[in-house]
């Protein structure tokens, strides 16, 4: 019996301690999956909800954000571009593109916002810096211009790179859509549930934007969907509380959606 009550005291000291030096270990996550959450005012910046948002991690297809205000500020959108054999042979996902057919820039946009386009945004990346790698290089420039310093791009897509490692975090993500949020087009893209695009070849193209919730009416959350094995469930959006325009983040999710009706239905 005696011996018993020592092993309660030496079991309750040992908790007590675990308790008081690994706190995170015992936080509740608030119904949360994502490793990594923010919310940010899209007028002010000013940061309302926080996980781990300075947390440096894999941003998947989040990143054809910044691919696509780039697009928007330095392409003609109604000119063409050519459809180079490294764009049409890109990794899915993709709306798969025909090589040497040209198509409009701002049809290349709807297909990498609202299908998450690979082989589009080859053809935009290559379309303002020669080759995509030449591209990530001012992708990094013009992302600490916009005060993301935790970001380093490699490509303009979010792919995964062979040994090597790019990445972003919630809060420069939400940077990234502060700056879209200004731009009409790009925005009126993002609400898009459904368009066709074609291209010189007059193949038909069918887009249906990745963003579940343009199909429920309860909601105005717009933006971009990413997964890769490594980055998990990802999303980079914008949507309306209380009159106000909020910018939503989410990285390393198993439930994104479960996630995001959770932090846009809190009360901010």
């Amino acid at each position: 019996m005696q011996r018993l009550k020592q092993l309660m005291k030496i079991f309750l000291i040992i908790l007590v301690m675990t308790i008081f030096l690994c706190p995170q270990a015992f936080a509740v996550k608030e119904g949360l999956t994502a490793k990594s959450a923010i919310i940010m005012d899209a007028a002010t910046g000013k940061v309302l909800y926080s996980r781990n948002a300075n947390v440096r991690m894999p941003a998947a297809s989040t990143v054809k954000v910044l691919t696509a205000i780039m697009s928007a500020n330095n392409l003609d959108l109604n000119s063409y571009l050519t459809i180079s054999k490294r764009a049409a042979g890109i990794a899915p996902s993709k709306v798969y593109l025909t090589e040497k057919a040209e198509y409009k820039v701002i049809d290349l946009i709807k297909c990498l916002l609202m299908a998450s386009a690979n082989d589009a945004g080859v053809v935009l990346a290559e379309a303002m810096a020669q080759t995509e790698f030449q591209f990530s290089l001012r992708m990094n420039e013009q992302a600490k211009k916009m005060g993301a310093k935790d970001s380093f791009f490699l490509n303009a897509t979010g792919l995964p790179e062979y040994k090597k490692r790019q990445y972003s975090t919630a809060y420069d993500l939400a940077l990234f859509m502060k700056a879209c949020m200004n731009n009409r087009q790009l925005v009126s893209i993002m609400q898009t549930k459904m368009t066709e695009v074609a291209g010189s070849d007059k193949k038909v193209i069918s887009i249906k934007n990745h963003n579940k919730f343009l199909w429920r009416d309860s909601n105005d959350l717009i933006g971009k969907t990413g997964y890769t094995t490594k980055a998990g469930h990802c999303f980079l959006g914008a949507f309306t509380s209380r009159n106000r325009k909020l910018i939503v983040a989410i990285q390393g999710s198993h439930k994104p959606w479960d996630d995001l009706n959770y932090l846009i239905n809190k009360k901010y």
